[in-house]
């Protein structure tokens, strides 16, 4: 109903300037025939010139009249519509306006040539220039120290194949600060549709960034502090059984080789990732911290172990991995500690299934665990123990390839053969390393008397 009214109201009022104006234009020619006649000798009049010298006065009134109305009406009806488009027009502009001054991201536009020609506040505050500034300034003179050119290249992209670059990130400088900034960017067109210049927005990131930075940092500092606590707490362990040394860091550079050997095979490309390589490397070494459950009588027994103390050292698995499965369920989400309560549980498993605790056989047992048990074999034979010498590195090739296929993964002892030379380079550097710990004299860094192998 509110339509109709309105719709009837402006029709009104638009015919009535149509018939005012009529009215005006008539007035008007008829006050300037009586004017010519008037001081004219003789009556002029300029409708008999057209329709002859017999047609009534007010018959020619009538139809110049109706002239006159549909020539005003006409007149006036454009006259209204350019009035109504150019308002709509000035309020679209002012409409327009008003947003790209108040949104907080900032707006620019520039020329083929990099030069600004229109900014907003919001620019103009990222940029740290006036509006005024940034109108003789080139987004050149903004790019950080030269070395990036993600902004200028994006531009040159833009107007090269005509379409827009919805988002990038890139670094501007500023006179106090440099900037992180993530931005857009589309072309801007001329009247023959070409590539005048480019327009787009500008977010200012640089405090986003800097609080992913400190969380980055954070969670790096938390993840150091964390693998510090686990090879700590590994130590304890190992120095109930064999003293100090770098027997962990050596079995874990070993265990994250093999792992990356293992993930060139296709079939492991599923199970071996970089995020595995990584864990593989963070648990490997708590292989043994179950043995802090043995008793000292049995784990310290300098000579030979009876089976009733072997099936007690045997326990030292369980005790890890059960150890590390309490400490799983305080854990919120994916743990390295998967891996490691896997090794904890399975590195003495055979892979034909004659090992412990479970017996499992063949791909039962899961790859850490078979990875370790290479790994970990590899150091004890090249590691002096009280009971023996340490074998050279080609002795423990020779044994380790001899129980392919019995006690380890096959593919694990090939995966070992290809990295020979690296493990030897590992064991030499490490074992330098530790010659040199031990030469410092220190009493507390001499070995603790280990107890007989286990197998």
């Amino acid at each position: 109903m509110r339509f109709i009214d309105r719709f009837r109201a402006t029709h009104v009022d638009l015919a009535d300037s149509m018939v005012l104006t009529a009215l005006f234009l008539a007035a008007a020619y008829w006050g300037l025939e009586a004017l010519i006649n008037l001081f004219s000798p003789q009556e002029i009049s300029f409708y008999r010139e057209l329709f002859g010298p017999n047609v009534g006065h007010m018959g020619m009134r009538a139809i110049v009249l109706c002239l006159f109305l549909i020539f005003g009406s006409h007149v006036q009806f454009t006259i209204n519509n350019r009035k109504r488009a150019e308002q709509a027009l000035r309020e679209s502009e002012e409409k327009y306006r008003t947003i790209l001054e108040t949104i907080e991201e900032g707006y620019y536009e520039v020329n083929a040539e990099g030069w600004f020609t229109f900014v907003n506040d919001s620019t103009s505050r990222i940029l740290g220039r006036s509006k005024a500034d940034l109108l003789h300034m080139n987004i050149e003179e903004f790019l950080a120290d030269g070395r990036d050119r993600t902004f200028s290249d994006t531009f040159a992209r833009c107007l090269r194949t005509g379409r827009p670059v919805k988002a990038f990130d890139c670094e501007l400088r500023r006179e106090d600060a440099t900037l992180h900034v993530e931005g857009s960017a589309s072309p801007l067109h001329g009247p023959a549709n070409e590539g005048v210049g480019v327009r787009g927005m500008l977010r200012d990131r640089t405090e986003k960034k800097r609080l992913e930075m400190d969380l980055l940092e954070s969670e790096r500092k938390l993840q150091q502090a964390r693998a510090a606590t686990i090879l700590g707490l590994a130590k304890l362990a190992e120095y109930r059984d064999e003293g100090t040394g770098t027997h962990l860091e050596r079995i874990r550079e070993y265990a994250r080789l093999l792992a990356e050997e293992m993930g060139k095979i296709p079939r492991n490309l599923s199970q071996i990732d970089q995020g595995f390589i990584e864990d593989i490397y963070q648990s490997a070494i708590l292989h043994d911290i179950g043995k802090v459950g043995i008793p000292d009588a049995v784990l310290l027994k300098p000579g030979e172990l009876t089976t009733e103390e072997f099936d007690i050292i045997k326990c030292h698995t369980v005790f890890g991995g059960d150890a590390i499965t309490a400490i799983q369920s305080q854990i919120e989400g994916r743990s390295f500690l998967n891996i490691g309560r896997e090794i904890a549980y399975h590195h003495h498993e055979k892979w034909d299934g004659s090992g412990y605790p479970r017996g499992l056989r063949g791909q039962e047992i899961p790859l850490a665990a078979r990875i370790v048990a290479v790994a970990d074999v590899y150091d004890a034979l090249t590691s002096r123990r009280f009971y023996k010498e340490a074998f050279p590195h080609a002795k423990a090739m020779q044994i380790i390839s001899g129980l392919k296929g019995t006690h380890f993964d096959p593919e694990v002892v090939d995966a070992f053969a290809a990295l020979e030379e690296q493990f030897n380079r590992i064991r030499e550097e490490k074992l330098k390393h530790e010659e040199k710990a031990l030469s410092a004299g220190s009493v507390c860094m001499q070995r603790v008397q280990p107890a007989a192998a286990v197998g």
